[in-house]
């Protein structure tokens, strides 16, 4: 009887510690599914490198349906695609591909820091081509030349104009 206690210990732990399993991983697929949330609204791109990497984007809009589109300062959609958040990673990881590359193949691997109003994104631009990515890893810090481009955006609050943002 002795021996059968510190067994039934150890099997009591393993159906704890398995129970908890499913959460983290529901706890995780619900900050995955609710994160588009945080990115939704507009971006105003206050820093790119290298420069001209975004064209004449002056503004990047996110959705709570993972589409984004750039912007110029005419407000003219420039391109737009679709974006995945994974924010349970440290930094969070953000990927986006645009529609044109889409079409083609390609996909940008990045991470993003959220702060407030304030966001930092990088990415590398790759090709995944029979379940293989062909480009440089996925950055780990926001600097180049791990990234192949490095933006810091500021959230644009309703009703500010285009001049006091400027300010």
């Amino acid at each position: 009887m002795k021996r059968s206690i510190p067994v039934l210990f150890v099997l009591a732990l393993c159906v704890v510690a398995t129970a908890d399993e499913p959460r983290q991983t529901d706890t995780k697929q619900k900050a995955i599914e609710t994160s588009p949330e945080t990115f939704a609204g507009t971006w105003e791109i206050v820093d790119v490198q290298p420069k001209g990497s975004t064209k004449n984007a002056t503004q990047l809009v996110f959705r709570k349906d993972r589409t984004y589109a750039a912007l110029d300062a005419n407000n003219q959609e420039l391109w737009a695609g679709t974006f995945d958040l994974d924010p349970t990673t440290s930094p969070g990881v953000w990927d986006h591909r645009s529609n044109e590359s889409q079409r083609k193949g390609g996909d940008a691997l990045g991470i993003y820091e959220l702060d407030g109003d304030r966001l930092k994104v990088c990415c590398v631009v790759g090709v995944w081509k029979d379940n293989q990515w062909t480009g440089k890893p996925r950055p780990t810090e926001f600097k180049l030349p791990a990234a192949d481009v490095v933006l810091e955006l500021r959230r644009v609050l309703a009703g500010e104009s285009r001049d006091k943002r400027r300010e």
